[in-house]
């Protein structure tokens, strides 16, 4: 499917637009870290805006057969936020419900990446 810029469409569309959302992820995923995650699932990447190492991480380690382990990375990552979060919270009583909201919102956001990489059953 062609936008009218004539990119092809992601179908992960949905997943890289919740990691750039940092209000709706819950997390922020620096571009180091994209870049890290890609060369230990050999995807070299270089420099380059989040919007695009997300997009390329995910679309070429799905190309290459290591999708499986691009997202076992990524949710380690964000359990490691989640945690992080956890362990403020006790630090900082008056930050602790802001804290959890992140934390719950990390938490969706693993689970957006579980359903969105098993992909439709009936495409």
């Amino acid at each position: 499917m062609r936008h009218k810029h004539g990119s092809i469409k992601s179908r992960f569309t949905a997943l890289e637009n919740q990691f750039l959302n940092t209000f709706f992820s819950g997390i922020y995923i620096s571009a180091k870290e994209f870049i890290t995650i890609g060369n230990t699932v050999g995807v070299p990447m270089g420099m380059n805006s989040r919007e695009l190492l997300i997009k390329e991480l995910l679309n070429k380690s799905d190309a290459n057969g290591t999708l499986a382990q691009t997202t076992q990375l990524l949710n380690t990552l964000i359990q490691e936020r989640v945690a992080t979060y956890h362990s403020l919270s006790k630090d900082y009583p008056g930050a602790a419900s802001a804290l959890a909201k992140l934390a719950q919102k990390a938490n969706s956001t693993a689970s957006l990446l579980a359903r969105e990489v098993k992909g439709n059953p009936y495409e």
